[in-house]
């Protein structure tokens, strides 16, 4: 499952058979997978955050502390997304007038989760070019969207049984609740401990070029 990670992100009803399948799953079953769905995302942050140190695109001290923060927010927010989801499908499923098990919804929320942390993968880069983590989570962010709204609609739906009248207002409430948990969940808490250690990406302006004065003209006595 984590060496098919990103092949989630071109098919992510892959998700589905590869993290959950048919079978009913305990919750430590659903806890070590939430723990697994964090090894892309945490090995792409740290990766890119000790590659900017490498390349002198960043300071050493600063570059390891952003990408401690990275590694906690990734697999603890990993963690915490599984339960969450299960209660945002819960809901979501309940206003689309459907009876489904609780039992079924934590593997549903597994098979959202899993395709959306492979999308950490492109935290990677903006810190190998001294762009910061900020733009590295805010793509995270739109990725996860992506995925997280294409699993829904490929494989969620069909396996959860909506009806196709309640489909759409199911793909709605689902996938802007991810959103919303999502930016919540990995990406405020990051922003918050960069804050704290003093280790945020500051933007500083262009200083103004300096004026250059004519020259007056040499003496022609």
């Amino acid at each position: 499952m984590i060496l098919n990670g990103p092949r989630l992100l071109v098919s992510p009803a892959r998700a589905w058979p590869a993290a959950v399948g048919s079978r009913e799953r305990s919750p430590l079953f659903l806890l070590g997978a939430g723990l697994t769905a964090a090894v892309w995302p945490a090995i792409a942050v740290v990766g890119g955050h000790l590659g900017s140190a490498l390349l002198g695109v960043e300071e050493g001290a600063i570059a390891v502390q952003r990408a401690a923060v990275g590694l906690v927010a990734a697999a603890g927010g990993a963690l915490v997304a599984v339960p969450a989801m299960t209660l945002v499908l819960a809901w979501a499923v309940r206003m689309a007038h459907e009876d489904v098990p609780v039992r079924r919804l934590g593997p549903a929320a597994m098979g959202v989760v899993w395709p959306a942390w492979t999308a950490g993968l492109v935290l990677a880069f903006p810190p190998l070019f001294g762009l910061g983590p900020e733009l590295g989570e805010l793509l995270w962010l739109v990725a996860a969207a992506v995925v997280a709204a294409r699993t829904l609609r490929a494989a969620a739906s069909p396996k959860l049984g909506i009806r196709r009248r309640w489909t759409v207002g199911f793909m709605a409430r689902s996938t802007l609740a991810f959103v919303l948990l999502f930016a919540a969940i990995p990406i405020v808490p990051a922003l918050a401990m960069r804050a704290a250690l003093g280790v945020s990406t500051v933007y500083v302006p262009p200083a103004p070029p300096e004026k250059e004065w004519p020259v007056p003209p040499d003496p022609t006595w």
